[in-house]
């Protein structure tokens, strides 16, 4: 489900345990540090990204409406609400897997979410779909609830 960012901080304040516990000193990762070199023969994995395997990150990205896989969902850098526009039966290519936590009781997911996990790298088939990189044992980050607006 998709939501808005206030319904989803809301949300957190009727089900504290969909947060999981993020960490605030937490990396945080970005497809465009994905990357060393991406040619038409393939892509390297930076360095940076390479030293945080294993390692809990966040990144934020866009949430892909369909397909759903079992436990999680798949993150885009750009908007993607369905399948690739390009190849009707795939993702993008640079899509990334999200398997949540087990256990945790999840609010509504924002359109743009902003997710903790534990990075793996390499290319793994997750449901129907092949991606590049999943982050497991995941859990949403929400931060403070968004600020009033001044009164007249």
């Amino acid at each position: 489900m998709i939501c808005s960012p206030i319904v989803l901080a809301a949300s957190l304040l009727l089900f504290p345990a969909a947060s999981g516990g993020p960490s605030p000193s937490t990396p945080t990762v970005d497809w465009t540090g994905f990357f060393s070199t991406v040619s038409v023969s393939g892509a390297e994995y930076s360095p940076a990204l390479k030293a945080l395997e294993g390692k809990r990150v966040r990144l934020r990205g866009h949430a892909v409406l369909e397909p759903v896989p079992p436990g999680g969902l798949f993150l885009t850098h750009v908007p993607s609400e369905r399948l690739h526009p390009d190849d009707e039966e795939t993702l993008p290519w640079d899509s990334v897997a999200v398997a949540w936590r087990p256990g945790i009781v999840l609010p509504p997911i924002p359109s743009r979410p902003t997710v903790e996990g534990t990075l793996r790298l390499g290319n793994r088939r997750v449901g129907q779909e092949n991606v590049i990189l999943t982050l497991e044992d995941a859990v949403p980050v929400v931060g403070p609830p968004p600020a009033a607006l001044p009164s007249r």
